[in-house]
């Protein structure tokens, strides 16, 4: 055999060799990928749930045996409730694992879980006597409720289907059961519907928030710029949103992201309403560990989107922190 036709031949069979190990990769990173969607979809599905029954179950259970009467509420279980919905709202404010499809719909069930926590916790607080009328505090806990389920019913999972769709997977929808209203306020003699959900959702009137500053430490931080932190100077988030759309917008997510050498710190709140036609609202956004000493950390700060808003490129905001001596 020549020569030349040997060099050819094995010439050809590297090539073939290289496109086999190539497409196998290709599928395992693909098959990676799905796999990793499917396991965060899961993941919160089964926080929505156990929520959900700490709601319907628990907590409506230790409000009926009360009858309205504070003096009769079982306060132990009420402060296990609490303490459930703490637990659930920081395994997803802790979650290292969200595909990058999903970091839309993530703080959005951060927000939701956050807010049933914060709520439940006011609760189990004024039960014991030390803040407040416990009638008061029901009424506002009932409020926020209602505003987390239509977080999660207008805002997690649209968007989580949207992600859905983008990668193909529609298959998994059926993973995205809406779950129960977090409890049965008919029940509780809250049966007219709340302030919040009396804003409708309109789809055809101009829907829109913006980042209209954000400071760090007290400092100013603008695009693509930085701030140093010095001495003692925490990094604490201070976010302005402005609601330049037509209608008021409920339960609107606030994130902050720090890139650190060692880690990618993720945090968020939620601003619970925000006033149509230039309406703002400030948010404060804390809880990230500092970096190493001179290091230079990207930051992004993004607030929303709201449902049925088109314009986002003023939704977010990008710079970075040094922390300094």
């Amino acid at each position: 055999m020549p020569p030349w036709l040997t060099l050819v031949g094995s010439l050809l069979f590297l090539a073939i060799a290289f496109a086999f190990i190539f497409f196998v990769a290709k599928g395992c990173v693909a098959t990676q990928e799905s796999t990793q969607i499917r396991k965060y979809v899961t993941s919160a599905d089964s926080l929505l749930g156990e929520s959900s029954n700490v709601g319907n179950n628990d907590l409506q259970t230790v409000l009926a045996d009360a009858d309205g009467d504070p003096a009769k509420l079982d306060g132990n279980a009420l402060a296990g409730a609490a303490s459930q919905n703490e637990r659930s709202y920081r395994q997803a404010l802790e979650y290292d694992e969200v595909p990058p499809e999903f970091e839309e719909a993530q703080p959005y069930l951060v927000s939701a879980l956050g807010i049933r926590a914060a709520a439940t916790r006011d609760l189990a607080e004024a039960a014991t006597g030390e803040t407040g009328s416990f009638g008061e505090a029901l009424s506002a806990a009932v409020e926020d409720f209602r505003l987390s389920d239509g977080i999660i019913r207008n805002h997690y999972l649209p968007e989580s289907r949207d992600a859905l769709e983008r990668v193909g997977q529609q298959g998994d929808q059926s993973r995205l059961q809406e779950p129960d209203p977090f409890m049965d306020y008919e029940k509780l003699g809250f049966d007219t519907p709340s302030a919040s959900s009396g804003v409708r959702d309109d789809p055809n009137a101009l829907h829109g928030v913006q980042i209209a500053g954000v400071r760090v430490a007290g400092e100013r931080l603008l695009p693509g710029r930085n701030v140093v932190l010095r001495g003692s100077a925490e990094p604490v988030f201070t976010v302005k949103v402005v609601n330049g759309g037509e209608v008021a917008e409920t339960g609107v997510p606030v994130e902050v992201v720090v890139d650190t050498v060692a880690e990618r710190q993720a945090r968020s709140a939620t601003i619970r309403q925000i006033k149509s036609d230039g309406g703002s609202a400030i948010v404060k956004v804390s809880g990230f560990r500092p970096g190493e000493l001179q290091e230079k950390a990207d930051v992004t700060v993004k607030a929303g989107p709201v449902e049925y808003e088109e314009t986002r490129d003023n939704n977010t905001l990008t710079g970075t922190v040094t922390f300094g001596l």
